[in-house]
């Protein structure tokens, strides 16, 4: 599924890598020359296959767990600030839908923060496009303004921070689409609430075992973006959705009625993960740094 045009961040997906289309082609090689964590040979793959990266981490996941599921994936706009699986019957395919929104702004959201985190003396640049982001995109619903220019063209970051970013970024991902592969596979009968959170769980160890592929040098280069200082993205991932809920004022998608537990209430139970899935060999020490950092900054940057 060709996904339409929304300026800039279309092509920031790093592993690293980039998209292209045409008429931006120019502009964005500018972007790809003067930041070393981009690489230019991605720009051809991207041409024939949109979504190139996010196929080949889901064949990855679904080999390393022999999920004997079937499921399409699609990124596009729903109209809902979402990520959702759907079961068909009757030979149908089943599959796993990210709205478009929500995946492209993300990117942003991170590179957002995080040059607010590396550049405080450009944190009113950045608190005008984490607002923007939040409240405009995310919230409202209003389409990227294709005028407007990237943070990272606002904000002169070091390649170090967009990287890590990015890396950020690829991992709240992963989560996502572990989650929704959860609700694909599981045949259990479980409530509303206890589905969710085991599918948090299943994320989170998706996460979790790329993290410790990549540490043992068995992943595969073209997905090697999992190092051990992302494992809490996921709760980065619930920090934004709690944002998200103040814009919103009355929660709608992952707000706060009994059957749906909160983003306050997710973050939580993937922090209480810590014991049973974090492994005892694995440095957490940045890990738990950047999330510290991103909480911090966060609230600097919806505090006027």
């Amino acid at each position: 599924m060709k996904k339409t045009d929304m300026s800039y961040l279309d092509y920031l997906r790093s592993f690293p890598t980039v998209r292209a289309d045409n008429s931006h082609k120019e502009e964005i090689a500018g972007v790809i020359e003067s930041r070393s964590v981009f690489d230019s040979h991605y720009l051809s793959i991207y041409d024939k296959e949109p979504l190139y990266i996010e196929r080949l981490l889901l064949t990855h996941v679904v080999d390393i767990y022999q999920l004997q599921i079937h499921f399409e994936y699609i990124s596009g706009n729903s109209g809902q600030t979402r990520a959702f699986a759907y079961k068909r019957i009757n030979g149908e395919a089943s599959g796993i839908f990210l709205d478009e929104v929500l995946d492209l702004s993300l990117i942003d959201v991170f590179l957002t923060v995080w040059a607010a985190a590396y550049c405080p003396a450009q944190i009113n640049i950045c608190r005008k496009n984490f607002i923007y982001l939040i409240k405009d995109v995310l919230v409202n619903r209003e389409r990227f303004s294709k005028k407007r220019t990237m943070i990272i063209q606002d904000v002169n970051m070091p390649d170090i921070a967009v990287e890590q970013a990015l890396d950020l970024y690829w991992a709240a991902w992963i989560f996502m689409v572990g989650h929704e592969l959860f609700h694909l596979k599981n045949q259990e009968t479980l409530t509303t609430r206890e589905e969710e959170f085991k599918a948090d769980c299943f994320g989170f160890q998706v996460l979790l075992r790329l993290i410790a592929e990549q540490k043992a040098g068995t992943i595969p280069k073209e997905i090697a973006s999992f190092y051990e200082e992302v494992y809490l993205a996921p709760c980065m991932l619930m920090e934004i959705f709690r944002i998200m809920d103040i814009y919103r004022n009355i929660p709608v998608e992952y707000g706060s009625d009994n059957n749906h537990p909160s983003p306050e209430e997710r973050f939580q139970a993937i922090i209480d993960l810590y014991d049973t899935e974090v492994p005892d060999d694995m440095d957490t020490e940045n890990g738990n740094a950047f999330l510290g950092t991103f909480l911090d900054v966060t609230e600097q940057l919806v505090t006027h």
